[in-house]
């Protein structure tokens, strides 16, 4: 998938390059961020006339194959896979440093939404990244997931959900408008120097109208 939005042109597909090129940036001071789970993925970019602005990973999965995902290394995802026959997992979330365009985002959740209705999945999910310390968790307070699918603790290091104010990460705030749910705990991340939950967006728990403006915007571009 490509299409122009503006000013900006939303790629949605198997090359990587882009992807991980603003990825180096974010996550490993210009290192390579490549990894295993990076070739059965389709790699999302919103880029504009100074290169990417933001990033995303997306794997299409069946109920099985999320319990071998990169999300499933961190949690115990047995009950969140059987409720689920078809996913989405979503992970490398990045945005360009500096100043966001809230266009950026937005066109992030719908070019996720157009593979949702392209692939006929139930559900997006994966794992929301916030600062080392937690800041900003706070906010998540009552929003846990239903404990039908809700994850249960797997990382060594598993915390209760830091009580510290501050703000939600962009894509997370449009998530949790939509119906989001996350765990009950977080885990440290020392590979990326972060902390961060679990999350999941069913799709049936977007209203319609919602779901209908969302794959809107790439409709009007």
């Amino acid at each position: 998938m490509e299409m122009q939005a503006g000013r900006w042109r939303v790629r949605l597909g198997q090359e990587a390059g882009a992807a991980l090129a603003l990825r180096a940036r974010l996550f490993r001071a210009g290192g390579t961020d490549r990894d295993a789970f990076d070739a059965g993925a389709l790699h999302l970019t919103v880029e504009g006339p100074d290169g990417p602005a933001a990033c995303a990973r997306l794997t299409v999965q069946d109920g099985p194959a999320a319990l071998r995902g990169y999300t499933a290394q961190s949690y115990d995802l047995t009950r969140f896979a059987a409720a689920f026959a078809r996913l989405v997992e979503v992970g490398r979330i990045g945005f360009a440093p500096g100043p966001l365009d809230p266009d950026v985002p937005r066109l992030l959740l719908a070019a996720m939404a157009r593979l949702v209705v392209a692939e006929q999945a139930a559900v997006l999910y994966g794992c929301a990244s916030f600062p080392a310390d937690g800041t900003g968790m706070a906010r998540l307070r009552g929003r846990a997931a239903p404990e039908g699918w809700r994850p249960g603790p797997k990382a060594p290091e598993t915390v209760a959900l830091p009580d510290r104010p501050g703000p939600l990460p962009p894509l997370l705030r449009s998530w949790l408008a939509l119906g989001a749910g996350v765990s009950d705990h977080a885990v440290r991340d020392r590979d990326l120097g972060t902390m961060h939950v679990f999350t999941a967006l069913p799709v049936a728990a977007i209203p319609p109208a919602r779901a209908a403006a969302l794959t809107g915007l790439l409709d009007a571009a």
